[in-house]
Protein backbone atom coordinates (compact mmCIF):
# COMPACT_ATOMS: atom_id res chain seq x y z
CA UNK A 1 0.00 0.00 0.00
CA UNK A 2 2.04 3.07 -1.63
CA UNK A 3 -0.76 5.88 -0.77
CA UNK A 4 0.36 6.80 2.97
CA UNK A 5 -3.19 8.15 3.86
CA UNK A 6 -4.69 4.99 2.68
CA UNK A 7 -1.57 3.03 5.20
CA UNK A 8 -2.66 5.65 7.67
CA UNK A 9 -5.82 4.60 8.15
CA UNK A 10 -5.84 1.43 7.66
CA UNK A 11 -3.23 1.58 10.80
CA UNK A 12 -5.90 3.55 12.65
CA UNK A 13 -8.69 0.82 11.68
CA UNK A 14 -6.36 -2.04 12.61
CA UNK A 15 -5.48 0.07 16.27
CA UNK A 16 -9.08 0.71 16.69
CA UNK A 17 -10.26 -3.30 16.01
CA UNK A 18 -7.11 -4.22 18.90
CA UNK A 19 -8.74 -1.72 21.38
CA UNK A 20 -12.40 -2.54 20.69
CA UNK A 21 -11.98 -5.83 20.91
CA UNK A 22 -9.24 -5.33 24.19
CA UNK A 23 -12.05 -3.43 25.97
CA UNK A 24 -14.43 -6.58 25.06
CA UNK A 25 -12.29 -8.97 26.62
CA UNK A 26 -10.71 -6.79 29.10
CA UNK A 27 -13.43 -7.97 31.73
CA UNK A 28 -12.76 -11.56 31.20
CA UNK A 29 -9.27 -11.42 31.49
CA UNK A 30 -9.29 -8.99 34.46
CA UNK A 31 -11.75 -11.12 36.03
CA UNK A 32 -9.66 -14.74 35.19
CA UNK A 33 -6.57 -12.98 36.54
CA UNK A 34 -8.17 -11.92 39.97
CA UNK A 35 -10.03 -15.32 40.66
CA UNK A 36 -6.68 -17.13 39.92
CA UNK A 37 -5.04 -14.71 42.61
CA UNK A 38 -8.26 -15.02 44.67
CA UNK A 39 -7.69 -18.76 44.67
CA UNK A 40 -3.47 -19.04 45.27
CA UNK A 41 -4.66 -16.90 48.53
CA UNK A 42 -7.29 -19.16 49.61
CA UNK A 43 -5.24 -22.61 49.24
CA UNK A 44 -1.82 -20.91 51.23
CA UNK A 45 -4.25 -19.71 54.33
CA UNK A 46 -5.71 -23.26 53.91
CA UNK A 47 -2.20 -24.75 54.65
CA UNK A 48 -0.88 -21.66 56.84
CA UNK A 49 -4.23 -22.02 59.08
CA UNK A 50 -3.88 -26.38 59.28
CA UNK A 51 -0.82 -26.20 60.65
CA UNK A 52 -1.24 -23.08 62.77
CA UNK A 53 -3.88 -25.06 64.75
CA UNK A 54 -1.94 -27.87 64.59
CA UNK A 55 0.88 -26.60 66.43
CA UNK A 56 -1.25 -25.14 68.95
CA UNK A 57 -2.53 -28.27 69.99
CA UNK A 58 0.78 -29.77 70.22
CA UNK A 59 1.74 -26.78 72.72
CA UNK A 60 -1.51 -27.58 74.35
CA UNK A 61 -0.51 -31.50 74.56
CA UNK A 62 3.12 -30.78 75.87
CA UNK A 63 1.61 -29.05 78.29
CA UNK A 64 -0.31 -31.77 79.57
CA UNK A 65 2.35 -34.28 79.45
CA UNK A 66 1.06 -36.39 76.32
CA UNK A 67 4.57 -37.44 75.32
CA UNK A 68 4.76 -39.23 78.87
CA UNK A 69 2.60 -41.75 77.77
CA UNK A 70 2.90 -45.31 76.31
CA UNK A 71 6.32 -46.70 76.89
CA UNK A 72 7.43 -43.33 77.58
CA UNK A 73 4.99 -43.49 80.98
CA UNK A 74 6.18 -47.03 81.92
CA UNK A 75 10.00 -46.30 81.34
CA UNK A 76 9.52 -43.05 83.82
CA UNK A 77 7.78 -44.67 86.17
CA UNK A 78 10.19 -47.18 86.39
CA UNK A 79 12.83 -44.99 86.18
CA UNK A 80 15.90 -45.37 87.60
CA UNK A 81 15.78 -49.00 88.93
CA UNK A 82 13.81 -50.60 85.80
CA UNK A 83 14.99 -48.23 82.96
CA UNK A 84 18.47 -46.09 82.18
CA UNK A 85 18.37 -42.64 81.09
CA UNK A 86 19.13 -43.80 77.22
CA UNK A 87 16.39 -45.95 77.71
CA UNK A 88 14.03 -42.64 79.46
CA UNK A 89 15.34 -40.59 76.72
CA UNK A 90 14.89 -43.14 73.19
CA UNK A 91 11.14 -43.50 74.73
CA UNK A 92 10.37 -39.49 75.05
CA UNK A 93 11.71 -38.80 71.87
CA UNK A 94 9.73 -41.80 70.28
CA UNK A 95 6.53 -40.27 71.91
CA UNK A 96 7.81 -36.63 71.14
CA UNK A 97 8.13 -37.53 67.52
CA UNK A 98 5.02 -39.82 66.98
CA UNK A 99 3.07 -36.50 68.40
CA UNK A 100 4.73 -34.19 66.08
CA UNK A 101 3.87 -37.21 62.80
CA UNK A 102 0.31 -36.96 64.13
CA UNK A 103 0.01 -33.01 63.83
CA UNK A 104 1.60 -33.22 60.49
CA UNK A 105 -1.02 -35.72 59.13
CA UNK A 106 -3.97 -33.80 61.11
CA UNK A 107 -2.79 -30.64 59.36
CA UNK A 108 -2.65 -32.51 55.81
CA UNK A 109 -5.54 -34.48 56.37
CA UNK A 110 -7.35 -30.60 56.77
CA UNK A 111 -5.46 -28.94 53.57
CA UNK A 112 -6.29 -32.09 51.43
CA UNK A 113 -9.88 -31.55 52.24
CA UNK A 114 -9.93 -27.95 51.53
CA UNK A 115 -8.05 -28.12 48.36
CA UNK A 116 -10.41 -30.97 47.31
CA UNK A 117 -13.11 -28.24 47.15
CA UNK A 118 -11.34 -25.68 45.73
CA UNK A 119 -10.75 -25.99 41.65
CA UNK A 120 -8.23 -24.35 41.78
CA UNK A 121 -6.25 -26.83 43.27
CA UNK A 122 -6.26 -29.55 40.18
CA UNK A 123 -2.98 -31.36 40.63
CA UNK A 124 -1.74 -29.61 43.40
CA UNK A 125 -3.81 -32.22 45.70
CA UNK A 126 -2.08 -34.18 47.61
CA UNK A 127 -3.72 -37.58 47.03
CA UNK A 128 -1.15 -39.99 49.09
CA UNK A 129 0.27 -39.30 52.15
CA UNK A 130 3.96 -37.99 52.23
CA UNK A 131 5.65 -41.22 53.24
CA UNK A 132 8.86 -38.97 54.31
CA UNK A 133 7.61 -36.83 56.94
CA UNK A 134 7.83 -39.33 59.69
CA UNK A 135 11.74 -40.16 58.84
CA UNK A 136 12.12 -36.02 58.57
CA UNK A 137 10.49 -35.86 62.06
CA UNK A 138 12.22 -38.63 63.71
CA UNK A 139 15.35 -37.09 62.26
CA UNK A 140 14.61 -33.58 63.86
CA UNK A 141 13.56 -34.93 66.91
CA UNK A 142 16.98 -36.94 67.40
CA UNK A 143 18.57 -33.22 66.35
CA UNK A 144 16.69 -31.98 69.34
CA UNK A 145 18.15 -34.73 71.57
CA UNK A 146 21.53 -34.51 71.13
CA UNK A 147 21.56 -30.57 71.16
CA UNK A 148 19.66 -31.23 74.53
CA UNK A 149 22.23 -34.05 75.63
CA UNK A 150 24.96 -30.99 75.00
CA UNK A 151 23.63 -29.03 77.55
CA UNK A 152 23.22 -30.89 79.79
CA UNK A 153 27.02 -31.74 79.42
CA UNK A 154 28.05 -28.21 79.55
CA UNK A 155 25.66 -27.40 82.44
CA UNK A 156 27.31 -30.29 84.09
CA UNK A 157 30.80 -29.81 83.44
CA UNK A 158 30.12 -26.18 84.86
CA UNK A 159 29.38 -27.29 87.90
CA UNK A 160 31.43 -26.43 91.09
CA UNK A 161 30.54 -28.26 93.53
CA UNK A 162 31.61 -32.43 93.40
CA UNK A 163 31.01 -34.68 92.38
CA UNK A 164 29.35 -34.12 89.15
CA UNK A 165 26.50 -35.58 88.22
CA UNK A 166 26.19 -37.98 85.21
CA UNK A 167 25.05 -36.21 82.37
CA UNK A 168 22.85 -38.50 80.65
CA UNK A 169 21.04 -38.34 83.99
CA UNK A 170 20.71 -34.82 83.68
CA UNK A 171 19.57 -34.90 80.20
CA UNK A 172 16.94 -37.33 81.06
CA UNK A 173 15.21 -35.76 84.10
CA UNK A 174 15.45 -32.54 81.83
CA UNK A 175 13.48 -34.01 79.06
CA UNK A 176 11.09 -35.78 81.18
CA UNK A 177 10.59 -31.97 82.87
CA UNK A 178 10.03 -30.71 79.46
CA UNK A 179 7.72 -33.49 78.13
CA UNK A 180 5.81 -34.59 80.63
CA UNK A 181 3.57 -31.64 81.87
CA UNK A 182 2.27 -32.49 84.95
CA UNK A 183 2.90 -36.27 85.15
CA UNK A 184 6.32 -35.49 85.39
CA UNK A 185 6.12 -32.92 88.38
CA UNK A 186 8.93 -34.20 90.69
CA UNK A 187 11.06 -34.26 87.45
CA UNK A 188 12.18 -30.59 87.93
CA UNK A 189 12.91 -31.47 91.42
CA UNK A 190 14.96 -34.26 91.20
CA UNK A 191 16.70 -32.37 88.39
CA UNK A 192 17.45 -29.65 91.10
CA UNK A 193 18.34 -32.04 94.08
CA UNK A 194 21.44 -33.14 91.25
CA UNK A 195 22.45 -29.80 89.88
CA UNK A 196 21.13 -27.23 92.30
CA UNK A 197 18.00 -25.12 91.46
CA UNK A 198 19.52 -22.32 89.87
CA UNK A 199 21.11 -24.60 87.47
CA UNK A 200 18.16 -26.76 86.83
CA UNK A 201 15.90 -23.48 86.41
CA UNK A 202 18.61 -22.62 84.00
CA UNK A 203 18.62 -25.41 82.03
CA UNK A 204 14.78 -25.69 82.17
CA UNK A 205 14.61 -22.49 80.79
CA UNK A 206 17.52 -23.33 77.63
CA UNK A 207 15.64 -26.75 76.93
CA UNK A 208 12.22 -24.88 76.80
CA UNK A 209 13.42 -22.74 74.34
CA UNK A 210 15.50 -25.19 72.26
CA UNK A 211 12.13 -27.80 72.01
CA UNK A 212 9.85 -25.02 71.12
CA UNK A 213 12.19 -23.97 67.89
CA UNK A 214 12.69 -27.50 67.29
CA UNK A 215 8.85 -27.87 67.10
CA UNK A 216 8.40 -24.61 65.05
CA UNK A 217 11.05 -25.66 62.92
CA UNK A 218 9.36 -29.08 61.87
CA UNK A 219 6.09 -27.61 60.97
CA UNK A 220 7.51 -24.52 59.66
CA UNK A 221 9.29 -27.07 57.15
CA UNK A 222 6.06 -29.07 56.49
CA UNK A 223 3.68 -26.28 56.07
CA UNK A 224 6.76 -24.85 53.29
CA UNK A 225 6.79 -28.10 51.70
CA UNK A 226 3.06 -28.07 51.42
CA UNK A 227 2.92 -24.49 49.92
CA UNK A 228 5.81 -25.69 47.17
CA UNK A 229 2.67 -26.39 44.50
CA UNK A 230 1.38 -23.09 44.66
CA UNK A 231 4.39 -20.88 45.40
CA UNK A 232 5.56 -22.56 41.89
CA UNK A 233 2.70 -21.00 40.17
CA UNK A 234 4.05 -17.82 41.61
CA UNK A 235 0.82 -16.40 41.06
CA UNK A 236 0.50 -12.51 42.05
CA UNK A 237 -2.31 -9.36 41.31
CA UNK A 238 0.42 -7.95 39.08
CA UNK A 239 -0.47 -9.37 35.93
CA UNK A 240 -4.22 -7.70 36.61
CA UNK A 241 -2.21 -4.29 36.65
CA UNK A 242 0.06 -4.62 33.72
CA UNK A 243 -3.37 -5.51 31.32
CA UNK A 244 -5.04 -2.00 32.28
CA UNK A 245 -1.65 -0.49 32.38
CA UNK A 246 -1.58 -1.74 28.59
CA UNK A 247 -5.05 -0.51 27.26
CA UNK A 248 -4.24 2.69 28.75
CA UNK A 249 -1.47 3.11 26.98
CA UNK A 250 -3.28 1.94 23.51
CA UNK A 251 -6.30 4.08 24.15
CA UNK A 252 -3.74 6.94 24.64
CA UNK A 253 -2.39 5.63 20.82
CA UNK A 254 -5.70 5.66 19.18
Amino acid sequence: MHDPAARQQAISRTAAGVIESLNARMPELAGAVAAQYAASVRLITDVEEAYEKEGERVRLQLRRGAVLAGDALTRWRGYPLDSSAGELLDSLVESLTALLQCAVAAADEHVHEAWRREPAAGEMVFAVPDREAGERIGVAARRWLRVLEELAEEEVRELERPPAPDSETVAALLAAALLGGRRARNAGERLAERIGAVAASRLRDKGGELLTAYIDRVLNAERDRRLAPVDALEVTPEPQAVLIAALSVLQKEK
